[in-house]
């Protein structure tokens, strides 16, 4: 079967593949091998992670404003693709247009790695202008591809197994994500000094390759449901009346709002403060980023099961209750207490491994076939705006900072309070939304006696010796 180019005005019956085990085997597979070799530009086009944080605000010296500015478009762009991806979706098969705009986004990078040696390091305004635009391209084409690629997945990954599968594949990136931190710090601890211009421009360019391959295997995946046959037969208007009829989903639009604000308004400076209030190196941070990898590899597998046999928000909100607050620990890190470090970035591994696959899973779950990427497109919306405005209200409130002279380490420590305390309040929307088919919170607690092993490998000594009890079990349907 081959997949019709972009042109095509739909997906006839025709071309859905016979849901068979050895296509269904070929299509999870292959879903893994292109997550594997996408993950390296996946880990770069966020601009909050250390490599891209360390170019910008290190080496190009971007003002806290400007890279709040930077940081804050992924989101900006993915309340833009409201207008477009609706469009595209009812012309057009997900598949078809995931696979256009990675080409286009490949593009975008590969400009981005060959341009960097010609940005003036001297000239802040001309190379803020240039980041701006080159990361602004990227995150726009990366929010048409990121809504398709998603609607894509529920036409080849069953519902049954979304759980399961998701865990295992994210259990797989994370590993893969770890030689990534490794390579990336290696590269530009070797070239530090010498030329480190040059390290960005290999890591990227590697990334880009890589992400290439991953492209051209989306085109062996085959579609195995009609879903996007039954989202055709309802128009924008209907698919909208249809999301609004939805309780459940409206309060997680709204819940993911709340959280994406609280998270994006300080979060994204930490790597910031790594460099300048902590004063470590990038070797330095790529180990801590590398002990949270490992923690959510560990995690994923057994994060899936648990979604799966008690449903996700219960899970969920176990795991906001114990993760957040834990990240008030950060409070006593200073320059010669950087050891707490390794537990907190183990923890916060470990604990948001699965609220990423959680509240993935439950998305699909909320979200009615016949309105999937609309409901998709507005959630992203929706959720991205508040993220959008948060980094650059966090760059304005650190440039106040610095004027009344606060120390950088205080100015850290006050940030952490705020951070986690604005995030941990979020929870209380979570707590009201009612998901079909879920277990109580105390159901899930007696589930979790399988990670008490893991919790202690991964320095959460709690774990080890807390007694966990469950009601009587319910047998879900």
């Amino acid at each position: 079967m081959n997949e019709e180019p972009l042109t095509s005005s739909s997906e006839k019956p025709s071309q859905i593949a016979k849901k068979t085990p050895s296509t269904l085997r070929k299509n999870l597979f292959l879903g893994q091998a292109l997550g594997v070799v996408a993950m390296p530009l996946g880990f770069l086009i966020l601009p909050s992670n250390f490599i891209i944080a360390m170019l910008l605000t290190q080496t190009f010296q971007l003002s806290d404003s400007v890279y709040g500015l930077i940081v804050s478009l992924p989101a900006w762009c993915n309340v833009a693709q409201l207008i477009i991806v609706p469009l595209l979706g009812n012309r057009w098969s997900q598949k078809s247009v995931t696979q256009v705009f990675s080409w286009i986004h490949l593009i975008i990078w590969a400009v981005l790695a060959s341009v960097l040696p010609f940005i003036p390091q001297d000239n802040l305004k001309l190379a803020s202008q240039i980041f701006f635009i080159l990361f602004f391209l990227s995150s726009f084409f990366h929010a048409i591809l990121g809504v398709a690629f998603t609607s894509w997945l529920q036409e080849w990954v069953p519902g049954r197994i979304r759980g399961k599968y998701f865990g295992k594949r994210n259990r797989i990136l994370q590993i893969t994500t770890i030689f990534i931190i490794l390579g990336g710090s290696y590269i530009l601890s070797l070239l530090e000094t010498d030329n480190i211009i040059l390290g960005f421009q290999i890591i990227i360019y590697i990334s880009v390759f890589l992400r290439a391959i991953s492209v051209i295997l989306q085109y062996q995946i085959l579609s195995t449901s009609d879903h996007q046959l039954r989202e055709k037969k309802y128009n924008l208007k209907s698919q909208i009346r249809i999301i609004l009829h939805s309780k459940p989903l409206i309060l997680f639009f709204l819940f993911g709002a709340s959280f994406g604000f609280a998270a994006s308004f300080l979060g994204p400076f930490f790597m910031v403060f790594y460099y300048e209030a902590l004063h470590l190196k990038v070797d330095q941070v790529a180990r801590f980023v590398t002990i949270s990898s490992i923690a959510g590899a560990l995690a994923l597998p057994a994060w899936g099961r648990l979604f799966d046999q008690n449903g996700i928000r219960p899970v969920l909100l176990v795991i906001m209750f114990i993760w957040l607050p834990c990240g008030y620990s950060g409070y006593w890190v200073t320059p010669e207490r950087t050891w707490i470090l390794y537990g907190l970035f183990a923890i916060s591994g470990f604990f948001s491994s699965g609220f990423l696959l959680g509240s993935f899973n439950l998305l699909l779950k909320l979200i009615p076939p016949e309105a999937k990427t609309t409901a998709i497109s507005i959630h992203l919306s929706i959720t991205s705006l508040t993220a959008a405005i948060a980094p650059i209200l966090g760059g304005l409130f650190l440039e106040k900072l610095w004027s009344l002279q606060i120390e950088k380490l205080d100015a850290y420590h006050l940030c952490v309070i705020i951070h986690y305390t604005s995030v941990l309040l979020t929870t209380s929307l979570l707590l009201a939304l009612k998901e079909p088919k879920s277990t109580s919170l105390n159901q899930v607690i007696g589930a979790m006696r399988s990670f008490r092993q893991i919790g202690a490998l991964m320095g959460i000594g709690f774990f080890v010796n807390y007694v966990f009890t469950r009601r009587k079990r319910t047998r879900r349907k």
